[in-house]
């Protein structure tokens, strides 16, 4: 009787601790940024278009600054958007998050309509993604 009711609270206790854990959207917001010595390229291979004017497609954002060390909890991201060609806006969808390895470690997933629509300002990296993205 005492191992159920043990159990039982190890289960209460882990319910309740899991939404204090779970990261918003803010979180994935920032990781999706690419930050000082990173690079952001769009990944050709992941480009999907459903009907005319909505995509898919993922950035990944590495180490390339040989000239700064690179940090030691430094895990590589690839992000994914979802682009409305008809309104030339792109919005975040998902941030997954990489071991030295490779490995996927972490997902951060933006619910539907948890982050706002961007349209990224003319010569940005982010709004050429988008025009090749809407060429398909």
């Amino acid at each position: 009787m005492s191992l159920r009711i043990a159990c039982t609270a190890s289960v209460i206790a882990l319910f309740f601790n899991l939404p204090a854990a779970a990261q918003g959207p803010e979180e994935a917001e920032a990781l999706a940024q690419p930050g000082e010595g990173e690079t952001a390229t769009l990944d050709m291979q992941t480009i999907h278009r459903y009907g005319e004017t909505v995509g898919r497609f993922d950035v990944n954002i590495v180490w390339t600054d040989t000239s700064l060390p690179r940090p030691a909890d430094y895990a590589p991201r690839r992000v994914r958007y979802m682009a409305d060609c008809a309104d030339g806006t792109m919005t975040l969808a998902a941030v997954g998050l990489f071991d030295a390895n490779g490995q996927l470690q972490k997902t951060l997933v933006v619910p539907p309509r948890a982050s706002d629509p961007v349209k990224p300002e003319k010569g940005t990296p982010a709004a050429k993604w988008l025009q090749r993205v809407c060429m398909f």
